[in-house]
């Protein structure tokens, strides 16, 4: 993944950290998704431009004037800026701005202090520009310390024209008290109440009184009246001179004796409470969790009749009906209301072991939804996302008592997940969706593996229908060559690994090879460097007499890997992208290596390599989610498709050199963790088979890039489901890795100066391509691949001999037979030893003993 100049960011809310003890159960809160209540503004700092730009000026990829009383950035590349003039203001504050733009990307605003005058990440705040030509009014808080000297606006990522009619600075003046967090276990309710101010405050709780000591929390015990098992409960703060605060609280009573109408199918009991308020779920008898509610509204439980007993059981009322369906794992909940409503309310119980929710958080045991170790600005809370980063219609929990997940149809609903369950304080982990019509299936199975939930919501939807390809396969690869023998990717020097002319151009192996394959010439070059593209191609050592030193090359390069290997197989990471995680090691860093040692051992037949790689998947057995693959930028910690590709790609290897079944599980396993990282639904001309890199953000801040696809990641993935397909039906893996290449060669850049180049990034609200623009050896590569073609350098096995040559080759009867092409001499790598010397006949034999 590359970093590109302009982050792409959005709005979130604040976070609160604080802990709260609720009976028994200790119960990290790290979420507060209530902001605090702000009571009025204060007016600081007004700039209008009726007589001119009000001392703001043009910095960077802009020009600057007003007319008609409206500043005009016109944007003239990827980074346009401006600042104002000087300003002596204390923080925090925030700006109101009203603004018209139709570029593209997302704003940010930076400030200067008395302390540190220039202009840093550290003090930012991005915001969410919308680009529609449309005026729009904006709030912008800044979380700034000390003295404020200076601000610039970031207006965007994209070339065109924006206008700002005011842009003003205010104080925001919030509420005294703030409820930082509730928990509910069965009728007890703690309540966590903070007193902002410097003086002791006095206030009704629920009806209790309770003196606050200043700048001090103070957690409040309350236990609700009551005998039914589901009900919502709303608890009111009370002080002098201000408004009340509220929070409603939701009560699941394990313990409630309900009125229950009960249904059973296997394993799985379901009892309804009558009023339709919510439901208990069972499985060989014992409580997992709960749908509670079925619906509500603004907090507040409608009353609902029981109209229908059969199945599905349905309610009415209070504009408002349910219906509610078991069959086998199967609970079906249809809600229909005429004002925005949630429903059904999934409440899994038991200490987690795995979460998803697709597109957005992959979690592993004990892990917490929302949570800073993998973003640390605002946008880490992501409980109730924009529809569009949502990949597939999936959230699901895993925990030692259950399997829980939850999928729909319309996604444009809006999907909400928090483990724990930050939103009420209920115990367990909760999911849901919010609208007016939903359709909602939950599936209930005894623990079991994540990876069950995956494959269960394809098999319920089914991969969708490729996306129509934007050029035929001879436009296709000839625009990918027009990017590969010209500029700016080519030079005298050689190729760089991107278009851009920071990016060192080198002789390239992965390049040279692709020109070959296409073309058939072999370019000039006075020596050759591995790499260059996101999957190897080295055929061109073998076309140009390099052989030999393509061996030594590889053999160091396994060598050094072993030498780096851990006792146990791992490998250990001690670089800064460690913190917050729980190890020092990842599924996708030990991958990474590994890949390298069993190819080197396919192709040579090297022992030590050989061992150290099947070391290595033996270590690996250990993991469950995806993650550290990318730790040149996004932190050991972060769920990665890039883990999932190398896994897999690994175990595939393995499976291949050693004949072991279990490793064919385990690439299996791999390939079904990567499907959460695939857009599986589409509401954008170019979205379908788009692939979400990470669930993280570079360096924790920006880009963010959840919702922003990175093709070249999902075409490596795609690669890896290529090697298993021989081997796997457990989904068409051939239709999945046909559409992530088909949405690469959407998102490649059909004219202009990078023709032929893969976008870094694509943002699907704008439909834009974001630099840095790649090379497109890769999607060569893969297109080849998955029309059964060569792509690189072949490996054959028979008879005790093994064999690489640059053509399709096998073994047979003591000889090597290789497809060669008539005239071009070429070598071939015998038994990891020895370097044949061929000029081709089209039907070439070399014998081997």
């Amino acid at each position: 993944m590359i970093r590109i100049p302009k982050y792409q960011w959005c709005r979130g809310v604040c976070v609160i950290m604080s802990l709260v003890a609720c009976g028994v159960l200790a119960m990290a809160q790290d979420i507060n998704p209530y902001p605090r209540q702000l009571l009025r503004t204060e007016s600081l700092q007004q700039w209008a431009f009726q007589s001119g730009t009000a001392d703001w000026t043009a910095l960077h990829h802009c020009t600057l004037a007003a007319a008609d009383g409206v500043l005009k950035i016109q944007s003239n590349g990827n980074d346009p800026y401006v600042a104002s003039g000087a300003i002596h203001i204390e923080g925090p504050l925030a700006v109101k701005l009203r603004v018209k733009s139709a570029t593209g990307g997302n704003g940010e605003f930076f400030w200067a202090t008395a302390a540190s005058p220039g202009f840093n990440p550290d003090n930012s705040q991005h915001f969410k520009l919308i680009h529609d030509g449309q005026w729009h009014d904006y709030t912008v808080r800044l979380n700034a310390r000390g003295t404020v000297t200076r601000l610039r606006l970031d207006p965007g990522g994209a070339p065109g024209l924006i206008e700002i009619e005011k842009i003003e600075l205010v104080r925001e003046i919030l509420h005294p008290l703030e409820i930082q967090s509730v928990c509910s276990m069965g009728r007890r309710i703690s309540l966590m109440l903070t007193n902002h101010t410097d003086k002791a405050m006095a206030c009704t709780v629920d009806g209790q009184q309770i003196a606050l000591a200043a700048k001090a929390a103070q957690t409040v015990s309350i236990t609700a009246g009551g005998t039914a098992p589901f009900e919502a409960r709303d608890i009111a703060v009370n002080a002098d001179g201000v408004p009340p605060l509220h929070r409603t609280v939701f009560v699941a009573d394990a313990d409630a004796e309900g009125d229950w109408i009960e249904r059973r199918s296997g394993e799985n009991t379901l009892k309804v409470a009558r009023d339709g308020s919510g439901a208990r779920i069972e499985v060989n008898g014992k409580l997992v969790g709960f749908i509670a509610p079925l619906v509500w509204r603004d907090g507040v439980l409608p009353k609902l009749k029981l109209v229908g007993q059969g199945n599905p059981l349905k309610f009415v009322g209070d504009g408002v009906s349910v219906a509610v369906t078991l069959r086998g794992e199967e609970i079906s909940v249809a809600v229909q209301s005429d004002a925005p409503c949630e429903g059904p309310v999934l409440r899994a119980l038991g200490s987690l072991e795995q979460g998803l929710f697709a597109g957005l958080e992959y979690l592993g045991k004990g892990e917490r939804s929302s949570s800073t170790l993998d973003i640390e600005t605002e946008e880490h809370i992501r409980f109730s996302p924009d529809p569009l980063k949502v990949t597939m219609p999936l959230m699901a929990f895993v925990t030692d008592r259950v399997l829980a997940a939850m999928t729909w149809r319309d996604m444009t609903l809006q999907p909400v997940f928090a483990t724990p369950d930050f939103l009420e304080g209920v115990e367990g982990h909760r999911a849901a969706l919010r609208g007016k019509k939903m359709e909602a299936t939950i599936l209930v199975r005894g623990p079991a593996p994540l990876e069950d939930a995956i494959l269960w919501v394809m098999k319920e939807r089914g991969l969708p229908p490729l996306p129509k390809a934007p050029r035929s396969r001879e436009s296709q690869m000839a625009l990918s060559l027009k990017a590969l023998t010209g500029l700016p990717l080519r030079t005298d020097a050689g190729w760089g690994h991107c278009a851009e002319p920071h990016w060192a151009r080198q002789p390239f192996a992965d390049h040279a090879s692709t020109i070959w394959r296409l073309t058939g010439e072999a370019p000039q070059l006075p020596k050759l460097v591995l790499g260059g593209s996101h999957i190897r191609n080295e055929a061109i050592y073998f076309v140009t007499s390099r052989a030999n030193e393509w061996l030594k090359v590889k053999a160091s390069q396994a060598r050094g890997i072993i030498a780096s290997q851990k006792a146990d197989g791992s490998f250990r990471y001690g670089g800064k992208y460690q913190r917050g995680h729980f190890e020092d090691t990842a599924s996708g860093y030990c991958a990474t290596p590994a890949v390298t040692l069993l190819e080197h051992a396919r192709a040579t037949g090297d022992k030590a390599a050989l061992d150290a790689g099947v070391k290595a998947l033996e270590f690996m057995k250990r993991f469950h989610t995806p993650r550290g693959a990318q730790t040149w930028e996004c932190a050991l910690h972060t769920p990665d498709i890039l883990a999932s590709a190398h896994l897999v790609h690994a175990y595939v290897r393995g499976y291949e050199l050693t004949g072991n079944r279990e490793y064919l599980d385990c690439a299996r396993k791999w390939a079904v963790t990567g499907l959460p990282f695939v857009y599986q639904w589409s509401c954008q001309p170019v979205m379908i088979y788009a692939t979400t890199p990470v669930y993280g953000a570079t360096n924790w801040r920006a880009p963010n890039w959840i919702g922003l696809p990175v093709q070249w990641c999902g075409y490596d993935y795609a690669y890896a489901l290529a090697m298993l397909m021989p081997y796997d039906k457990t989904l068409n893996w051939r239709q999945l890795a046909e559409g992530i290449l088909i949405a690469a060669e959407q998102m490649q850049y059909p004219d202009g100066e990078y023709a032929g180049c893969v976008p870094d990034s694509f943002s699907l609200d704008e439909q834009r391509r974001n630099p840095w623009n790649i090379n497109p050896c890769a999607i060569v590569s893969l297109r080849l691949v998955l029309e059964g073609k060569l792509d690189a350098l072949a490996v054959a096995t028979a008879g005790g001999h093994r064999v690489v040559a640059p053509f399709p080759v096998t073994i047979r009867d003591g000889k090597a037979r290789i497809r060669g092409r008539e005239g071009v001499g070429y070598q071939v790598l015998v038994d990891g030893q020895r370097v044949v010397d061929v000029r081709s006949r089209g039907e070439d034999i070399v014998p081997l003993d």
